[in-house]
């Protein structure tokens, strides 16, 4: 690999680590917020939000979320604030990992994202959005950018492996 190469390489890598630290920052606080406010009317307060840029809270697609989150349950929220913090924390670990150029977080990575991708899928094919679309589109993008990147180190190992088995065994006859 030539070093300009390299130098991309290690961007991609950072660009990656960094939305992954992102991510998993924004993921825990939210889950922190969620935990300390489970028994809060988040209607309510959707409603007041509504109202403060000037959407009307009447009109159906916002009358519809502001009525969900009315009928969320203290229980349902704690569970999500939880999940949230545990999702964060492994965002944040992934993208530690990959900032300091680690070959485990490379893997984690691969297998934490490609773990979700069918779920995605499923939540897309069943409430489309654009924004799950990029979403989507970027975690297959990183999967394959890591799993080509991991294969390939696999192979340069291998073959330093097999020259250094080679050499040993000619030293030896």
């Amino acid at each position: 690999m030539s070093a300009r190469d390299e130098q991309g390489s290690r961007l991609v890598i950072r660009l990656i680590a960094a939305e992954r630290l992102i991510r998993g920052v924004l993921l825990i606080g939210a889950g922190i917020y969620l935990v300390t406010h489970s028994h809060n009317d988040f209607g309510r307060l959707a409603d007041r939000l509504a109202r403060a840029v000037e959407l009307d809270p009447r009109r159906p697609f916002i009358h519809r979320i502001i009525a969900r989150l009315h009928s969320l349950h203290a229980s349902t929220v704690l569970i999500t604030g939880v999940a949230a913090i545990f999702y964060g924390v492994l965002e944040t670990v992934e993208g530690t990992g990959l900032w300091l150029e680690k070959l485990w977080a490379e893997w984690l990575t691969v297998i934490a994202t490609s773990l979700l991708i069918p779920l995605e899928l499923y939540e897309l094919v069943h409430h489309p959005s654009m924004l799950k679309a990029a979403g989507i589109t970027v975690n297959i993008a990183i999967v394959v950018y890591l799993a080509v990147r991991l294969r390939r180190r696999l192979r340069g190992r291998d073959r330093e492996s097999h020259a250094h088995r080679s050499a040993r065994t000619r030293a030896s006859d």
